[in-house]
């Protein structure tokens, strides 16, 4: 059986295009699909809603991962801390393994604050586009990963 020339440039090609540009090797982590509803009550305002953690790990990691979950806040889009130290509940308890090259790990976080918090709260909500904010720990990486939400707007307002 002979291979043409051309055909060993096509299948090194085709090869070439296989190759993993992932370059995760540690974990990517975002915050997608964050809603927050704010209610004010006579005595305090109510924060309840909810947001995913999705982590990926490329192919090229040295090995599976270990995530913990250390915190979460609400920001304002300008970056001030409005609720800090979020009262969360995950799908997943922690630490979450995410192999390399797999499919995405995805956590979902519910919140709900009760009338706990300040009625000051309900305002500084309500001001602008709020961003849920978080700090992970890889265990692949030497210090701890901040991740945050796109800006979006509360109900409630």
């Amino acid at each position: 059986m002979s291979t043409s020339k051309g055909s060993l440039i096509a299948i090194a090609l085709s090869v070439a295009g296989c190759i993993d540009t992932d370059t995760a090797v540690f974990v990517d982590a975002t915050i997608d699909n964050a809603t927050l509803s704010a209610e004010q009550l006579p005595l305090g305002t109510a924060l309840s809603g909810s947001f995913e953690l999705t982590l990926h790990l490329g192919a090229r990691a040295s090995g599976p991962s270990e995530v913990g979950y250390l915190s979460f806040s609400i920001k304002s889009e300008a970056g001030d801390v409005i609720v800090d130290n979020l009262p969360v509940e995950a799908s997943q308890p922690a630490p979450v393994t995410v192999d390399p090259g797999g499919s995405d790990s995805v956590v979902t976080f519910t919140l709900d604050t009760g009338a706990e918090l300040g009625t000051e709260v309900f305002d500084q909500i309500c001001a602008g586009p709020i961003i849920i904010s978080g700090v992970i720990e890889d265990s692949l990486a030497t210090s701890s990963t901040p991740v945050e939400s796109e800006p979006f707007s509360p109900s409630g307002c």
